[in-house]
């Protein structure tokens, strides 16, 4: 399927079909929704990077985005591949030494970025080797006024600057430079061009059925492929973005915008989903829930969610659809939102493939695969073993142009057109996909056998007394597990509050034995350690596996 050529034809198409229909809905000053038009943001973009061109030099340059998802963060993106340089978001957890290393090797010469990010930014800027201009949606000292900058555009076009308009993009050069959230040392600069975003976003779109109606809450970061991705295809397709305000807040943030479309990673779902059962727990339904879970294949979706309209309140009333990436969801979790009447689409995709090269859909869903390849994706499993288990590797035209200035990195996960992820998994009869685990996670065995720590994890996890586990091996002949305990199910369970340490750890002992009898001798945890807080995780809540020493 034939797109756009580039973002900046994207938007004007999009302006050009869906012009007064509401792009972004925010709130207020009085705490109110208010619309932002597909014709506002052409002009805003259109303004701003004007500005950016005739006021700051800006033109074939690189400009980082750092901050909250917001409209300044969308528009930001659109107006810089919009004909004036690279974009490269950046992540607003980052530490400050690693963002002035990003901005020294990538060669930065400003950032845009909100009112929370400008105090680490300006330090970074007082002691970088370049001179970087700050761009802040607030009016700090030091730095330029977002505002100021829309404004200066605005009067600029007025009076005939046209070189944003004339900018000739090649939809093959780089667009976006993302930093990847890394595991060891520098992170690594994935250049993706305009092709390869709107080649993916097309493909998905065809799995991804969003229409003008639509409304998605954006949840994840946008610095993130995966949700970077998704305001895109919002923008494709006519719908409106809304931004949840925290995590915190997130069911206030449903109940506001009442979203249609929620796009999310595996942790925060079955985490909402945790919720919900420990609600129909206390209700005394849950009887009646593992009942209508036999029988809810035969029932329409609209009776299933006058069933449960209680779940579908949680999530503002009108959520018809759940697209879920970047790590393995539980079969359980995604069958049981179906059976409330929501669709659920699982898809699989890395930084580096703009990002998703896997998916499946409403009409083709299997809650135990990532489906089916996109349209233009080769996959192919190498060195499979006796099970048919190995690496995944993908070709397409959403691949990435490469690492930044590292040949030897790009030359070491590319070979003859394919993206060799790391990821291990296996193809089905049916031609679906089924991801196992990360080839550098594997534990080998002294005995020979292989153990995927993440499939461990996953029969761990569907003890309720464990919140969160991270398995691994230290000397590859035992396997040790920390874990986070849900103390609240653990009261629940022994119908007492202000459990003793004694008490939890003896809980999850169980909870660990129970399901070591339910795996093979070799896969049986047999070192445990309690966590008193969250592991050290990436963007997309994935844990950092390396970094075990933060136990208390």
């Amino acid at each position: 399927m034939k797109g756009p050529e580039n973002l900046r034809v994207l938007l004007c198409e999009s302006e050009r079909n869906f012009g007064d229909r509401a792009a972004f809905v925010v709130k207020n000053e009085e705490g109110r929704p208010k619309s932002i038009t597909y014709s506002r943001l052409k002009k805003d973009a259109e303004c701003f990077g004007t500005a950016l061109i005739y006021e700051l030099s800006l033109k074939g340059k690189k400009t980082a985005i750092m901050g909250e998802n917001a409209y300044f963060w969308c528009l930001s993106y659109l107006a810089l591949t919009g004909g004036v340089g690279v974009a490269v978001p950046l992540d607003k957890e980052l530490p400050v030494q690693e963002t002035e290393n990003i901005i020294s090797f990538a060669g930065i010469d400003a950032i845009i970025c909100d009112g929370k990010s400008a105090e680490k930014l300006l330090s970074v800027k007082h002691t970088s080797d370049r001179e970087i201009k700050i761009i802040c949606t607030e009016n700090i000292n030091g730095t330029i006024f977002f505002d100021d900058l829309l404004r200066r555009g605005e009067i600029l076009i007025s009076e005939g600057k046209r070189d944003y308009f004339s900018a000739d993009i090649d939809g093959e050069k780089t667009a976006v430079l993302l930093f990847t959230s890394g595991t060891t040392g520098m992170a690594k600069g994935v250049m993706l061009s305009h092709s390869n975003l709107i080649s993916d976003l097309i493909c998905v779109s065809e799995r991804v059925k969003i229409s003008e109606d639509d409304r998605t809450l954006s949840v994840l970061p946008l610095h993130h492929t995966y949700e970077a991705i998704s305001f895109l295809m919002v923008i494709y397709s006519g719908a409106s973005v809304a931004f949840a305000e925290s995590l915190r807040t997130l069911k206030e943030d449903f109940a506001f915008y009442k979203p249609t479309v929620f796009v999310t990673v595996p942790l925060l779902l079955e985490k909402i989903h945790k919720r919900i059962m420990n609600s129909i727990e206390k209700q005394g339904k849950r009887k009646k829930v593992q009942f209508f879970s036999v029988i809810s294949s035969a029932v329409s979706e609209e009776k299933r969610r006058k069933i449960f309209s209680d779940v579908h309140a949680f999530f503002g009333g009108k959520l018809n659809k759940i697209v879920v990436g970047a790590a393995a969801l539980q079969k359980e979790v995604a069958e049981d939102f179906i059976m409330f009447g929501i669709s659920v689409i699982i898809g699989y995709g890395l930084t580096e493939c703009s990002p998703i090269v896997i998916c499946n859909s409403s009409e083709n869903f299997t809650s135990d695969s990532i489906g089916k390849p996109l349209t233009g994706v080769e996959v192919k499993i190498e060195n499979p073993d006796e099970k048919g288990i190995g690496e995944i590797c993908v070709k397409g035209p959403m691949v990435m142009l490469g690492y930044y200035k590292n040949k030897v990195a790009t030359d070491e996960v590319m070979r003859d057109g394919f993206f060799y992820t790391g990821d291990l998994g296996y193809r089905d009869k049916n031609g679906n996909y089924h991801i196992t685990g990360r080839k550098k996670n594997v534990i080998v065995t002294k005995n020979g056998k292989n153990i995927y720590p993440e499939e461990v994890e996953y029969y761990l996890l569907k003890n309720p007394v464990i919140s969160d586990v991270m398995v691994y091996s230290e000397d590859d002949s035992i396997l040790s597990a920390q874990i986070i305990p849900d103390t609240a199910e653990i009261e629940r369970k022994l119908k007492k509050t202000n459990l003793n340490e004694t008490e939890i750890h003896k809980a999850v002992i169980e909870a660990v034995r129970s399901t070591n009898r339910k795996l093979p001798s070799y896969k049986s945890i047999k070192k445990v350690t309690l966590r008193n807080k969250d592991f050290i995780r990436t963007s997309t809540k994935k844990i950092k596996r390396e970094e075990k020493e933060n136990k208390e």
